[in-house]
């Protein structure tokens, strides 16, 4: 669920799918998008607010052209309102995007740099969401016990190296989110189940109520039971809270018996078939992380090798394209089933979202964070443009370095039908 701060002007949203896909598509006009990068600890993370502040100025110049002051107001009160947090602003990750329109800020804390940019566009410019969203190098991690579980996101270099940090992330359903799941949130230790009898009084008088194990079950049994209980109720909580909204592939980490008791129970389709055989209690934080590594890293080898594969299989049967005025008409026509694109690549004209027809217009926008007095520039990037009509028709996407790319072109496109 998205956390509402600033008296409902800014929405702190997660990076997810399911967020980009919401966002994606008309807004009221004009959209203010505005990315950069940013630091988690003193002092580097001290230029961080004026980094902001210069990008709010760029946004606002354009706006003074053709807008009376009272609106442009009220369209940047949820940017002023995060510029002049202190507390925002401790707790950002490596990188930050601020959506903005009708007075609504949507705030995205990214969990890598992103080059700065202030954008007033006739649509939210999405595409370092979607690259981040669609990149190969992410997944989470479920630290599972009997007593309790954690789940985390961790960023992959594309190396055998361990991530630099494993993210602890908050899970919720309905409540406050939370960094952890306890045992007791799916099973009452005190529930009177056909194996246990109340044995009235206890020994220090009458409020000394006990159980005692008996009948037709053991005390093993009911510790299978709970257990079982409990993992159902762990598979669900993460696959509504996190998986089903990032779409990432999960790593289980937990003792032989409990992972087989786990995944014979589990529905969620990201969890990976191997897993690491530790209690993580007994693992710090960067040992995790190096276990998990190796798994994962294995597993993107093999989705990349996959879909490169698929790619090319389909090229041969004339399913598939690699040059971007091709895949553009089939992305606005609802063809394109899955989509490669080339990570950090950019190409910036205008898409015609009825035809796919395209126009090239110039060089990508430059560093706008450094000044204010250089107006946001009003064009949009076709790679970007591209990803989202693969993502308004249910497509996927798949964001991959250069070298992994199936074509020079940067784009790859499998389609569904001819």
């Amino acid at each position: 669920m998205a956390t509402v701060t600033a008296a409902d002007a800014v929405h702190i949203e997660p990076v997810s799918l399911e967020s980009v896909r919401r966002l994606i598509g008309p807004q009221a006009q004009p959209c203010l998008s505005l990315y950069q990068p940013t630091h988690r600890t003193v002092p580097d993370n001290t230029v961080d607010r004026a980094a902001f502040r210069h990008l709010v100025e760029a946004v606002e110049e354009p706006l003074t052209l053709s807008h009376p002051r009272e609106v442009i107001e009220d369209w940047l009160r949820p940017l002023h309102l995060l510029a002049d947090d202190p507390h925002f602003w401790e707790h950002v990750r490596d990188g930050l995007g601020v959506l903005a329109t009708g007075g609504l800020a949507h705030v995205f804390l990214l969990p890598r740099p992103v080059a700065p940019l202030a954008v007033v566009t006739p649509r939210f410019h999405m595409l370092p969401l979607i690259r981040l969203v669609s990149a190969i190098e992410r997944f989470n991690v479920l630290a599972l016990t009997s007593r309790e579980a954690r789940v985390y996101e961790g960023l992959s270099s594309g190396a055998d190296t361990a991530p630099q940090r494993l993210e602890l992330l908050p899970l919720g359903n309905g409540g406050e989110p939370a960094e952890l799941i306890p045992r007791a949130a799916a099973v009452t230790p005190v529930v009177i189940q056909p194996h246990r009898v109340q044995h009235g009084m206890g020994p220090t008088g009458k409020g000394d109520t006990r159980y005692v194990h008996g009948g037709f079950r053991s005390k093993q049994d009911d510790i299978d039971s709970d257990t079982a209980i409990f993992f159902r109720h762990v598979d669900e909580l993460v696959h509504e809270t996190i998986s089903r909204q990032t779409e990432l592939p999960l790593v289980l980490v937990a003792l032989p018996d409990l992972a087989a008791v786990f995944r014979g129970l589990s529905k969620n389709r990201m969890l990976l078939e191997d897993y690491v055989p530790h209690d993580p209690h007994l693992l710090s934080a960067d040992e995790l992380a190096a276990r998990v590594m190796p798994i994962f890293d294995a597993a993107r080898r093999r989705r990349i090798a996959h879909a490169v594969r698929l790619f090319e299989q389909a090229r041969d049967r004339e399913l598939a394209a690699g040059d971007l005025a091709d895949v553009a008409r089939a992305a606005v026509s609802g063809k394109v089933a899955t989509l490669l694109l080339e990570r950090n690549r950019f190409e910036t004209g205008q898409l015609d979202r009825t035809t796919g027809a395209i126009e090239f217009n110039g060089e990508h926008p430059g560093d706008l964070s450094q000044t204010g007095d250089t107006p946001a520039v009003q064009q949009e990037d076709l790679f970007g443009a591209v990803a989202e009509e693969v993502l308004l028709h249910g497509g996927g996407i798949l964001s991959l370095d250069r070298n992994a790319m199936p074509t020079e072109s940067g784009i790859a496109a499998i389609y569904r039908y001819r």
